[in-house]
């Protein structure tokens, strides 16, 4: 291949070809670039596979049509492609590309002219110049949806969002076969059948997946799309995209949970004052049953009264703990010294875990500021969290009580953490489900409750476990100088 220039003229750089024109047009399908071959008479001899790709059309389609149908091109150019001899060379050319299933797109062509055995023929390298083109990146970027580009199942563009889903940094995975992105997830639901589907290259929409990221859920619908295939139809070019819907998901959660213990508070409102009034009668003579039999001696009795009064406290505590969950209660908020409280209780604390062999450790660090709270209420929450913790070792361990402050986010953070057996990961979903325990003589009350007197003072609680042990995080905001 030979290439020249006229400069007096200022004809394009030229080729003047020895082969024959089917090699020239096999040459030009091979090139990685947008490029059409035209003859003299503007008849496309050849395409390249990428500008088949950008007007999403067939060869067949294109291959021996007018270049105008695909690529509208200043009067002087087709001109000058009709009679190259005759006219000067276009310096600059701006033409405008027509996709079939697509709104025409402005594009950058560069011409580059010869002969092959005495005939003329134009290549014209095309640029796309549209505003999506040029700030594809940006846009990619700025996406609230995670985005997978691959070629050949491998990896070959990453938005940050996605990046944040699974957890990685970008040169970990570029280039990494796209079903292997998953493979580092743990605990995920859907992901396997993801992976399946993506390895195969069949396109789905809509499928769910869940996963945990630094001890968090993670939860997203998943698309995965064929941009392209290659002659033999397996798919070439593909995209996969990640709307996380965490949020969404946990908020749905929290309805339904709203919910439950509204169903909840409504049956206990209605039926406590039923229950309890017949259980008072009932405690009443078992109360004068016990005196009797005490003084006739009759232990076996008097065992029997102490078992069935018992119950009944117990059967009053839960009746007790359904008022808790029903409508929020009238607190009495005002700034409490949450050190003062946790000090109040140590005693009783330590009281119960010498009883298991368990050695109690409470840690303040640094200035704690006041909460908006009522002080009785957060016994209560410390008592129940602190009686799980101890209860969930059984015998022997430690207890620790963390009292901290977090100022940048102004809320007080309590952390309650025991070195016990840690929480199944199939247990984590439902502990603040009413009536959900794993305890043989529990209720399944103490946590929601708990969870509901917080939510009541605008904090929130947050649990955390491993192979040793759990740890409950209670936040409360500081009370407002």
């Amino acid at each position: 291949m030979n290439f020249n220039g006229d400069a007096d003229r200022k004809l394009p750089i030229a080729f003047d070809l020895d082969i024959h024109a089917g090699l020239l047009g096999a040459w030009v399908e091979n090139l990685p670039q947008s490029v059409l071959l035209v003859d003299e008479q503007g008849t496309v001899e050849a395409v390249s596979p990428n500008f088949l790709r950008e007007l999403r059309l067939e060869k067949e389609q294109v291959v021996g049509s007018p270049c105008e149908r695909f690529l509208a091109l200043p009067c002087e150019v087709m001109d000058y492609i009709r009679r190259p001899a005759a006219w000067n060379s276009p310096e600059s050319i701006k033409g405008i590309l027509r996709p079939d299933i697509s709104d025409p797109c402005s594009a950058m062509v560069q011409l580059l002219s010869g002969t092959c055995y005495g005939r003329w023929y134009h290549m014209l390298l095309i640029n796309r110049d549209d505003l999506v083109t040029r700030h594809a990146e940006t846009i990619l970027e700025r996406l609230p949806v995670g985005v997978i580009l691959s070629k050949h199942s491998e990896v070959k563009g990453i938005n940050s969002v996605a990046l944040k889903m699974i957890g990685a940094e970008r040169k970990e995975v570029e280039h990494r076969e796209m079903d292997r992105l998953f493979s580092g997830l743990r605990e995920g639901e859907g992901l396997e059948e993801i992976r399946k589907q993506i390895a195969i290259g069949e396109p789905f929409r809509g499928l769910s997946a869940s996963w945990t990221l630094h001890n968090s859920p993670v939860v997203a619908t998943v698309d995965f799309d064929v941009l392209g295939r290659d002659p033999e139809g397996h798919p070439e070019e593909t995209i996969l995209t990640m709307t996380d819907i965490s949020q969404i998901h946990l908020l749905d959660q929290q309805v339904r949970q709203t919910d439950r213990l509204a169903m909840i508070g409504q049956i206990a409102a209605g039926t406590a004052h039923e229950i309890r009034n017949p259980l008072t009668s009932i405690r009443g003579f078992l109360q004068v049953m016990r005196h009797v039999l005490n003084e006739k001696g009759d232990l076996k009795g008097q065992g029997y009264t102490e078992i069935m009064l018992r119950e009944i406290d117990r059967i009053n505590s839960l009746v007790g703990e359904f008022l808790l969950m029903s409508k929020p209660r009238d607190l009495k908020k005002q700034p409490v010294a949450l050190d003062r409280v946790i000090r109040e209780l140590l005693p009783i604390i330590e009281n119960e875990a010498i009883l298991h062999n368990i050695e109690v450790r409470y840690v303040k660090e640094g200035l704690c500021p006041p909460v908006r709270a009522d002080a009785e209420v957060l016994k209560q929450v410390v008592l129940n969290l602190c009686k799980n913790g101890i209860e969930a070792m059984g015998e022997g361990g430690f207890l620790t009580i963390r009292l901290s402050c977090d100022r940048e986010a102004g809320q007080l953070i309590l952390e309650v953490e025991d070195n016990g057996p840690g929480i199944p990961a199939s247990d984590m979903k439902r502990i603040f489900d009413p009536f959900y325990t794993t305890k043989e003589n529990g209720t399944g009350l103490g946590l929601p409750v708990c969870r509901r007197i917080i939510q009541d003072l605008n904090g929130d609680i947050q649990v955390r476990s491993g192979e040793r042990g759990a740890l409950f995080r209670v936040l409360l905001p500081f009370f407002p100088r």
